[in-house]
């Protein structure tokens, strides 16, 4: 083969191989997930079980404010899952991830292909959005995280469905235009960040295309501009009035606001720009560096893409224009949004600009960063015009190695990482459930919750996944102690007494056992520990009855069995589960027929009450 015939290979090779490295990146991710994902809500995601409305789609609890925005899209959704999904992270995180970040790939594609409309460009540009899937995002902790990426999804969506779908000489749709305006509201409602992005995209549209040669490109940006900065001012207003009144907030939560003209502002601004390109270099002057050059990038591009949005007879740089600026400007709002609530949460020790800087890259606030490096490549693309190729491929394999080294591709390892918190969660719950103390784990606290149980209740009667994997076991803390019964205690049915204090059953020995009926009546998990003796192996037999029942019935009963031993007692351990409680009486049938034993102590608690006494 000739060197011709290779590099036309090549050629062709290069635009599949950048579509296909994003995509590729999309299913490590949901591998990784699936793979180290734990069935466990997480932080924020415990506060719908606490305030059992995890199923709820009342208005008021889909429009109530928290962490100072409202979210009725991502509530709602939320409720859905939980009805649908048992509120299981991993078929649910899946779904969202490969919904929004799948969706936004698709948005990034075609919008790239509409403003440049050279399919090797595209391509290469396309190949950028490695950073939006690099992991320690939305996703692998909370389920409700990524509320704050529809935004985006929304925003992305009315820009293709305003430019990219509409006919060529389609000045005005009256479809098009309820679409962007569907869109901005959906924006809105999903987040304060998506009221406030379709304010700023849609006035971005209508200002650029102002300008613009009278043509059908004009009239698609300031119709769809005024629709989309409508939807945004109507929500703007609507989060502003229901999270600023008095009390709206029903987590009480309260922060200092860190305001443009204070540094700390803009220290912590340009540590979420930084984090946007992966993990950080270890040197904090490095970093510094690193950060002040993509800024002056960002400045270079949205200065050249701004020039060519009123030139005559450039096209591209107009269509370029009017989704590279407003995408930018809505970026650097959100980003203003984060530093001006957020700078100010932090420790006693983290103080200075360093401390400030470094803070930034935790949590997951830079993810509508990486939005942009495929438009900075775009504008590379048409300012370069037919040197483009040949520079995007240069400038792509630098950003490559730059992304392995911040660590964008290792994305097993922060999936991994949280697995093994969340394992420690699990052992923290697990130990603690049913020992009649409140149950308070690391980072429940975080959140306001200081005891689990009342969320745990909430889960086992909504049917949440993860309490299978917690249930309620006898233990020697034994819970809220009910009944405690020693051998002279005991009033047995059809059994005789012996002289060496052993009894002799006489067909079907029965104890009759008598608990308070509140306490009963108020108790979902019940534990009844016996320490038998007998002459002969055998099952015990435990009866309970739910409440409303009449009588002891064959299907209301555990069975234990035990081994013979005459001097060292079983200790046999029953547990009983009702969502609305238990009739104030329990039989136990220690054995069947006429043989010898002895209960040498008898203990029945309550696990779990509905209420603590």
């Amino acid at each position: 083969m000739s060197g011709t015939d290779c590099l036309a290979r090549l050629r062709q090779a290069l635009p599949r191989a950048c579509v296909a490295l994003p995509l590729f990146m999309l299913a490590a991710n949901v591998l990784a997930w699936l793979r180290w994902g734990t069935d466990l809500p997480f932080l924020d995601d415990w506060r719908a079980y606490n305030t059992e409305q995890t199923t709820s789609l009342a208005p008021a609890r889909l429009f109530e404010a928290a962490n100072n925005t409202i979210a009725p899209v991502g509530l709602a959704l939320d409720a859905l899952a939980q009805r649908w999904l048992g509120g299981n992270p991993l078929p649910y995180q899946t779904l969202s991830m490969l919904g929004v970040l799948g969706g936004l790939l698709w948005l990034q594609w075609r919008l790239l292909g509409w403003a440049l409309r050279q399919p090797v460009w595209q391509a290469l540009a396309f190949a950028f959005t490695v950073f939006m899937l690099q992991s320690g995002s939305y996703w692998g902790e909370q389920n409700l995280a990524y509320h704050q990426a529809l935004p985006l999804l929304a925003l992305l969506g009315a820009a293709w469905l305003n430019f990219g779908r509409a006919r060529p000489n389609a000045a005005a749709g009256g479809w098009r235009l309820a679409g962007v305006l569907a869109l901005g509201l959906l924006a809105g409602l999903s987040y304060v960040s998506g009221a406030v992005g379709a304010l700023v995209m849609g006035g971005g549209w209508w200002l650029l295309a102002w300008r613009m040669p009278p043509q059908a490109l004009r009239a698609r940006g300031m119709s769809g501009g005024a629709a989309l900065a409508l939807a945004g001012l109507l929500t703007t207003a609507l989060q502003m009035s229901l999270t600023r009144k008095p009390g709206a907030d029903s987590l009480g939560q309260s922060m200092r606001l860190t305001w443009p003209h204070e540094g700390d502002f803009w220290w912590f601004m340009a540590g979420k720009l930084g984090r946007a390109s992966g993990y950080g270099f270890e040197s904090l002057a490095l970093e510094a560096v690193w950060v002040a050059l993509l800024a002056l990038a960002l400045l270079a591009a949205a200065a050249f893409a701004l020039r060519g949005a009123w030139a005559a007879g450039g096209a591209r740089r107009r269509r370029l224009a009017l989704v590279w600026l407003p995408l930018l400007a809505v970026v650097l709002a959100y980003l203003a949004l984060v530093s001006l609530g957020r700078a100010g949460l932090r420790g006693a020790d983290e103080q200075g600009a360093a401390a400030l800087f470094r803070l930034a890259y935790g949590r997951f606030h830079f993810f509508w960063a990486t939005l942009l490096p495929p438009w900075l490549a775009a504008t590379l693309a048409v300012a370069l015009r037919r040197r483009a190729a040949r520079a995007l491929a240069a400038l792509l394999l630098a950003a490559l190695a730059l992304a392995a080294a911040r660590g964008v591709f290792d994305v097993a390892a922060y999936y991994r990482s949280a697995s093994a918190f969340r394992a420690g969660e699990i052992r923290c719950l697990a130990r603690q459930l049913g020992s009649g103390q409140p149950v308070l784990c690391p980072g429940f606290d975080a959140v306001g919750i200081t005891d689990f149980t009342r969320a745990y209740l909430h889960a086992r009667r909504v049917g949440a996944s993860f309490v299978r994997y917690l249930p309620i076991a006898g233990r020697d803390g034994f819970g809220h102690e009910m009944l405690r019964l020693e051998p002279g205690q005991m009033r047995w049915q059809q059994a005789r007494q012996l002289e060496d204090g052993w009894l002799q059953g006489q067909g079907d020995a029965q104890l009759l056992l008598a608990m308070p009926a509140d306490r009963a009546a108020a108790c979902r998990v019940l534990g009844v520990q016996a320490l038998l003796r007998a002459g002969q192996s055998g099952v015990a037999q435990l009866f309970y009855r739910l409440r409303g029942q009449a009588g002891f019935e064959e299907g209301r009963s555990v069975r234990k069995p035990y081994a013979a031993s005459r001097e060292r007692a079983a200790l046999i351990e029953f547990v009983i589960e009702s969502p609305e409680g238990l009739e104030p009486e329990l039989r136990l049938d220690p054995l069947e027929g006429q043989g010898e034993f002895r209960v040498d102590e008898l203990r029945v608690a309550c696990l779990l009450p509905e209420k603590a006494p």
